[in-house]
Formats: structure tokens, sequence, C-alpha cells
């Protein structure tokens, strides 16, 4: 039997921990924000069909669905697609959710566009695994469909790597960041510790992401069968650059074979 020290981290670091190291940059602006940006980015209509894959807590879905998007959220956590569908009932919208790898998207020619938010690319193995998914992307996708993949900006971590850094909740709660990256494998290796008010302390796991430049992405995007359309340095429109934090990439599927 696989124990849960032998599972990935992308199987273990989902959960409860994750929202409460990150949740400090959750607002429902930020999200509303980067979903219309999605939503123009894509050249969305109110009817087209979205997958959101790695949806989390549905930040993305419900406001897609609030433009008339017909949203589905893939995830691989039940417990974040527990909050998605509940997220989406509290804003009087419809999302379907599918509990999936990211590997193996289920549906085949059913999609408009995709989307992968928040760095929720290059969680795996090797970049075969994530050639996985831009396969899977592709099946997925219509004939012209598009897809939109928002990635942490390689060059940006080199040229502000800082090892440690912290932040505390309104509880007081004080949550301790360290980063390692590896130029070796061109992967980022973060973890969290939370120090409570009265001092008790709680690993919280952390994320092991592998950061592609933008070459790479190319690279990987056309062995998919994509094309490059665009590429944003932020939700704001503005060019990617080498000083940007975000890589956020728009790709089309070919119209016809």
């Amino acid at each position: 039997m696989t124990g849960p020290e032998t599972r990935p981290w992308y199987e273990t670091f989902f959960g409860r921990d994750y929202l409460d190291a990150y949740g400090h940059l959750f607002s429902p602006e930020r999200d509303e924000q980067e979903a219309a940006f999605a939503f123009e980015a894509l050249s969305l209509r109110p009817g087209d069909a979205v997958l959101d894959l790695c949806c989390g807590q549905g930040r993305h879905a419900v406001p897609l669905a609030r433009r008339g998007c017909r949203v589905t959220g893939l995830d691989l956590s039940q417990q974040y697609l527990r909050l998605a569908a509940a997220a989406a009932r509290e804003a009087g919208v419809e999302i379907d959710t599918v509990r999936a790898d990211m590997r193996e998207v289920p549906f085949e020619a059913r999609f408009d566009a995709v989307i992968n938010m928040f760095s929720s690319f290059g969680y795996l193995e090797t970049e075969t695994e994530d050639a996985r998914v831009l396969g899977a992307v592709a099946r997925a996708l219509k004939p012209g469909g598009r897809c939109l993949f928002d990635l942490l900006n390689r060059e940006w971590v080199l040229l502000n790597y800082d090892q440690k850094d912290w932040h505390r909740d309104a509880g007081g709660t004080l949550y301790l960041e360290e980063r390692v990256f590896d130029p070796m494998t061109s992967r980022n290796h973060v973890s969290f510790t939370a120090v409570e008010p009265d001092g008790r302390r709680r690993e919280l796991g952390g994320h092991h992401i592998r950061l592609y430049t933008l070459r790479e992405v190319r690279g990987l995007l056309e062995d998919a069968g994509f094309a490059l359309l665009t590429v944003y340095g932020g939700f704001d429109g503005r060019p990617y650059a080498i000083d940007t934090r975000r890589m956020i990439v728009v790709a089309a599927k070919p119209s016809s074979p």
C-alpha cells in the first residue's frame, strides 16, 4: 500500500495547508481581474465551453460562469472540487466538476478554451509528464480552440531570488516560506512552516515546480501541435519581459489537421 510519505507532493499539499499558506493572496477582486483578463485574451463569448484545468476552489471558474461561459472545473483534489461547487451555488451559477489527473483529461474536442492558472503547470516529475498535460489539453480542445497558461516567470524568480520570506495572517499565525532554486533541474522548491500565536509550529509541506523558459514553453506547445499566439507579463496586459513576474501564454490548436 502506498503511504502518504511516498505520494507526490501535488497529492498531499493541496488541502487546508495550501489555502492557509496562500490565502492572503486571494481576493474576489483579484479573482475577477484574472478571469476578466482570460475572457478577453481568449476572445471568449457567452456560451463558450471552458475547461478550468486545476481549478482549485473555483476562483476563476465562478467568475467565468458569471460571464455566461459553460465551465467545467477539473482538479485532483475532491476537497477543492466541493469548494468550487459550493462557491458556484453561492454565486448563483452552474459549473461542472470532474476529479481527474491533468495528464488524463477525460474529454475529446469538447472545449472552446482551456485555462490553467496560478502556476499550475510544471508540477509533475519530468518534462515528459508535463508534455503529456499539453497533449491532453490538445485533445480536449475543439479545432481552433485556445489555451491560456499562467506561469511564474523563471527569469523574474532569478532576478528577485530570496530564500526566505514570511507573512502573518489576521489571526496572528506566522507563515515562514523557504525557497531553494535548483539550477540543474530548473525546479523551485518551496516549503512552509506555520507558527501559531502560542508558539506551536506546524510543517505545511510545500511544492516543487519546474520553471520553464519561454523558449522551452514554446517548444512544448509546438510539439503538442499548438501555435503560440501571445505572451503577457501580467493580468494588466503588459508585454512579457524578463522582469515581469508572470509569463501568461496564449496558444491555439489548428482549425484543421
